[in-house]
């Protein structure tokens, strides 16, 4: 899939890759991967969904942990190099998210592909996390990031 194909409805981003992403032959090292996924996400969640994870977990004492994640390595990236990340929901539940993820490097060339499911939580009794509904205001926010092969669940 193309960056033509993500736009009109992924949440888009560029990064660099940086010297502390990368192993000492200047290749980035997976689990770098893990963290520029999180950063996406955090990333999303603020812009896109206007709700800061500090805002999310400081001031609502909610969160949106992984819950199960599934990557594929296509190519190597390297120092220096440029990636557009791109995320678009492929399903939203009452209190989780399917989250389909993609790094590109030159030409387009995906370096890597991922599937998170999130769920979203606030403190329960005893202060342990326990699933909630995702919040109206972000509900709504996250249907714009729908891909068009998404399953949204309570719309007709």
């Amino acid at each position: 899939m193309s960056e033509a194909d993500v736009a009109a409805h992924a949440f888009v981003k560029p990064l660099l890759v940086r010297f502390k992403h990368c192993d000492p032959a200047g290749i980035v090292f997976y689990p770098r991967y893990f963290e520029m996924i999180n950063d996406l996400v955090e990333d999303w969640c603020a812009e896109g969904l206007n709700l800061s994870f500090g805002e999310m977990h400081l001031r609502d004492g909610m969160g949106v942990p992984t819950a199960n994640i599934e990557c594929r390595f296509s190519a190597p990236s390297f120092l220096g190099e440029t990636l557009l990340r791109s995320l678009e929901v492929t399903r939203l539940g009452r209190s989780s998210m399917t989250l389909r993820i993609r790094f590109a490097g030159a030409n387009d060339e995906t370096r890597l592909q991922a599937t998170l499911v999130l769920v979203w939580v606030a403190k329960g009794s005893g202060g342990r996390p326990a699933p909630i509904a995702v919040p109206p205001a972000q509900r709504e926010a996250i249907v714009r990031f729908a891909a068009p092969d998404s399953v949204i669940e309570g719309v007709s």
